[in-house]
């Protein structure tokens, strides 16, 4: 039993917890860019974290159910419904948890901010596993099939989940390793506006902003990177996504901390973004902070989607 996909929208993906423990093959991680909002989708519907969902980017698309199947979005506010012979049976406001009967579509439009929306599915979506992971980055067409279990779950749509201010572009970051090679980098950074670039996705998100200029070094060798680092290239800031490489060349200049790099996933082209330099003890109580209001979100949603709760 399947969710068959009628258009994929902008672009689509099966996501999970990603593959951690390959870094040193040359394997990215990769994962949900937004893995607060996927573990949300997750919990909504009973699962555990990690289970695979399907990361929907600005503009959402159509799918339709062969089976009953217990869903949920939760993430970018997305304009959803579920559709019968093209009426709409009923308007969804996310994050939610709904059944989508047999035969019947859901509809989803795109976001009014934010830029990731993710749809689970009970035990999560059924796709062939790749060293230990269903995470893919190869785009949903129409037609494909998403394997899922057959259930039922009621509308549950829960209050106060959300761990930042949606319009909040701050992302606060460390000096990378080569935030020495000018004097004024760091500077540029805290003081600059930078607006995100059309040219962005998964594996990193271009900036636009006031031409940064350090010398160049043609001997310079690649060293290891991670989702958050902050490059500079041809005068201009990429932000690594969580489908970047293990290994890079241009100056690493900065580092996104670990509590913002859902945010980083949810900047859309257009949106504004701002810097703030912290120190590594306020990156890690940071962490430490959210990774404690984010268990505490989604197991009192578990904990409201078992029977009697």
């Amino acid at each position: 039993m399947s969710l068959i996909v009628i258009d994929p929208g902008q672009c689509a993906t099966v996501q999970d917890a990603g593959r951690p423990g390959y870094l040193r093959f040359g394997v990215p991680r990769g994962g949900a860019f937004d893995a607060f909002s996927a573990d949300l989708a997750n919990a909504l519907v009973g699962n555990p974290a990690g289970r695979a969902v399907v990361e929907l980017t600005l503009r959402g698309g159509e799918f339709e159910a062969e089976c009953p199947l217990a869903l949920a979005i939760a993430g970018a506010p997305m304009p959803a419904m579920v559709v019968e012979a093209g009426t709409i049976v009923r308007s969804l406001d996310p994050p939610t948890s709904f059944t989508l009967a047999a035969g019947r579509r859901l509809r989803l439009g795109r976001a009014s901010c934010g830029l990731r929306t993710y749809l689970a599915v009970r035990q999560g979506w059924q796709t062939p596993r790749v060293l230990d992971s269903r995470s893919r980055e190869t785009f949903l067409r129409p037609g494909d099939r998403l394997p899922g279990e057959p259930g039922v779950v009621p509308i549950h749509r829960p209050r106060e989940v959300s761990l930042t201010e949606p319009s909040d572009r701050r992302l606060r970051v460390l000096p990378g390793p080569d935030a020495g090679l000018g004097s004024y980098l760091l500077e540029s950074l805290a003081n600059g506006v930078f607006r995100v670039g059309l040219h962005s996705n998964r594996v990193g998100v271009r900036l636009a902003g006031s031409p940064i200029v350090v010398a160049g070094d043609p001997s310079r060798l690649s060293s290891p990177v991670a989702p958050g680092a902050i490059q500079l290239a041809g005068e201009q800031l990429i932000v690594l996504g969580v489908a970047c490489g293990t290994m890079g060349g241009y100056p690493h200049v900065a580092q996104v901390v670990t509590a913002d790099l859902d945010r980083l996933g949810q900047l859309a082209p257009g949106d504004d973004v701002s810097f703030e330099l912290v120190d590594l003890d306020q990156a890690r109580a940071l962490d430490r902070e959210r990774s404690r209001q984010a268990r505490a979100i989604l197991a009192r949603i578990r904990s409201a989607t078992r029977p009697g709760g």
